[in-house]
């Protein structure tokens, strides 16, 4: 029961209550129970199954939209042999797992980190480059080799993010901006290195007019958290980027076979957020629980296998951020604050605004402001 959470009662509705097979079949087996099609229960569970069915059509069209397939047949699964896998930050958490288990599966996987990765398991199947995504020439160079040594990549993960943890007020200009020897610029390593390794690739990928670009943005790019501001503001514009770059491939570049996923997990249990203080009670691990990186890479590798584009949501409450965003919110602002600020909801659910609490410095800038507030009033 300690993996039980609102996940596991969502999956399993998926697969009953919201399954067109499951409500055709329910359906039948009360008609051979009443034998009357005016009877309450069969014309009840008969109208629930029409509207699962509708939505279930629904969602099958906008997949089939999103990956211009076909409309009767499920597109041929990818064919590894001949896919080479890049992966930017791939020395350690998501990356790391996610060049691992690619490995195993005997695919080339191509890593550019900044510091040299230590696997579980050695492969001859990783090529390591050591590399600052965050930096345009080490890109370009590094880029050079992978082309002469290993081959074009046909698969682009961009991965590689950092975290600062400071209130906007304590931000320096290098933290945002230029070069920290410790882990890199925010926008730096979050948002320019994937400018910088798709302008390096993607032309190949344009001239062979197939391949997979993946790119890791967070729930906190559609809904902000306190003392996560360069972090948050860094991972909105992948979500941008990652729309704008869907409409080049369509409309300029007639390329829809270049498949591009986003995704937007929550929490992750990795050591970029190690010091992050999250609740404990049963409520949050229930709504809420912290994802493990492994859940996040086999939704990749699916994206992959099926050759598909997608925006990938885990777990299941981040999908109230389609909802709640200051951007696309449908729900009044008033309205969310009452629900989830006044009545400590979203507290109970995230713990968002206070979890980065040991990342910045001490005191932080807005306990300077208060204690300077405070000694203007005593004076």
């Amino acid at each position: 029961m300690s993996s039980f959470d609102v996940d596991v009662v969502i999956q399993v509705l998926s697969r009953t209550l919201f399954s067109p097979s499951f409500c055709v079949l329910l359906s039948l087996t009360i008609f051979s129970q009443v034998k009357d099609p005016h009877h309450p229960a069969f014309i009840g569970v008969t109208a629930w199954t029409g509207l699962v069915c509708a939505f279930s059509l629904l969602r099958h069209v906008n997949r089939i939209y999103a990956s211009q397939g076909s409309w009767l047949f499920a597109p041929p699964g990818i064919n590894w042999s001949d896919q080479v896998v890049l992966i930017t930050g791939g020395g350690s958490g998501i990356g790391a797992l996610l060049a691992e288990t690619l490995a195993m599966r005997n695919i080339t996987v191509v890593v550019l980190t900044k510091d040299k990765p230590t696997y579980e398991v050695e492969n001859d199947n990783i090529v390591t480059y050591l590399c600052d995504v965050s930096d345009y020439e080490q890109v370009e160079a590094t880029a050079t080799k992978v082309r002469e040594e290993v081959g074009e990549p046909t698969i682009i993960v961009n991965n590689a993010g950092v975290v600062k943890g400071k209130l906007l007020l304590d931000l320096s200009k290098e933290d945002i901006q230029e070069q920290v020897v410790c882990s890199g610029p925010t926008f730096g390593v979050n948002t320019l290195a994937h400018f910088w390794v798709q302008k390096a690739f993607l032309p190949a990928l344009v001239r062979m007019k197939r391949g997979h670009i993946v790119s890791i943005s967070s729930i906190l790019g559609l809904v902000g958290a306190a003392q996560m501001t360069d972090y948050c503001a860094s991972k909105a514009a992948l979500v941008s980027l990652h729309q704008t770059l869907r409409y080049e491939l369509d409309s300029r570049h007639k390329t829809p076979g270049i498949r591009t996923t986003l995704v937007l997990p929550s929490f992750t249990l990795t050591s970029l957020f190690a010091k992050a203080h999250m609740p404990r009670s049963a409520l949050f691990q229930f709504l809420a629980p912290p994802l493990q990186p492994h859940v996040i890479v086999k939704q990749i590798i699916d994206a992959l296998d099926a050759e598909e584009s997608r925006v990938i949501r885990l777990p299941w409450y981040s999908n109230v951020a389609r909802f709640m965003g200051p951007a696309v919110g449908i729900v009044p602002k008033w309205l969310g604050d009452c629900c989830l600020r006044e009545l400590r909801l979203m507290k109970q659910v995230s713990g968002a605004d206070f979890a980065m609490k040991e990342y910045g410095p001490s005191p932080d800038a807005a306990e300077r402001i208060a204690s300077e507030a405070a000694n203007e009033s005593a004076t």
